[in-house]
């Protein structure tokens, strides 16, 4: 229930998620205890996450919520509830479950996931934007960095090296903006107006196609709009197309 969403979390490769899901699914239906509940949950948590898929990632949340400071097989609920918060937009609450997740894992010793709670705190800081966060982004992933190299943990290192990019460069003050919108939204809200599908959007934004699904998703949420046709009208509204 957890190591395929896990393995696919760590490599990258999102094939194995859609038997991950059925699994988990398949465990919430049938007679369990509550620590098999809330593996399954945490499956179908991190499904939800590597998806950008809003509506799961509030069901999972509200499921997992009250039951922080747990460890499941090799992931802490902690860690899942601040990936959720970032799938759903919630950068303050995000930051919240990664500090809880970084006392928990550096407390029992639990050295690769507090490597990867570190990288997913710099990547919620990073998109919140100022400067007091990017100073402690980059700590973050230099912390990171120190114990993913020294225990072989490729795929991280690889990753972190990519944020480490984006965290050399300084903030850049970015203009009122309206419903808490971030500027990166607004090139993607651009996109959609234009009729861009998800696919396309991440190919010229050079990201991956699931980071387009949620940055639309979080767009929806925020704009208030059902669908793609009226996020298009809420930006030609607020002046943000030509």
């Amino acid at each position: 229930m957890v190591g395929l969403p896990l393995a696919a979390q760590i490599t990258g490769n999102d094939e194995w998620l859609t038997a991950a899901a059925a699994r988990a699914q398949n465990n919430l239906l049938s007679p369990a205890g509550l620590f098999s509940a809330t593996m399954a949950r945490v499956g179908l948590a991190m499904v939800a996450v590597q998806r950008g898929d809003v509506a799961s990632a509030e069901e999972q949340y509200s499921a997992l919520a009250p039951v922080p400071g747990i460890m499941v097989f090799y992931i802490g609920t902690d860690q899942v509830l601040g990936q959720l918060s970032v799938t759903l937009g919630r950068l303050d609450q995000a930051i919240i479950h990664f500090e809880d997740s970084r006392a928990f894992c550096r407390n029992a010793g639990y050295r690769p996931n507090l490597a990867w709670t570190c990288y997913d705190y710099a990547g919620a800081l990073l998109q919140r934007n100022n400067s007091a966060d990017w100073e402690n982004a980059v700590a973050l992933l230099d912390e990171s960095m120190d114990i993913s190299t020294e225990l072989g943990m490729r795929p991280l290192v690889e990753r972190i090296t990519l944020l480490q990019a984006i965290a050399a460069s300084p903030p850049v003050r970015q203009p009122n903006l309206p419903d808490g919108l971030t500027q990166r939204e607004v090139e993607v809200l651009r996109l959609v107006a234009a009729g861009r599908t998800d696919r396309e959007i991440a190919d010229e934004l050079m990201i991956a196609p699931r980071t387009a699904t949620t940055h639309v998703g979080h767009i929806l949420t925020k704009t208030n709009s059902a669908n793609r046709a009226e996020a298009a009208v809420y930006a030609a509204r607020q002046g943000l197309v030509s």
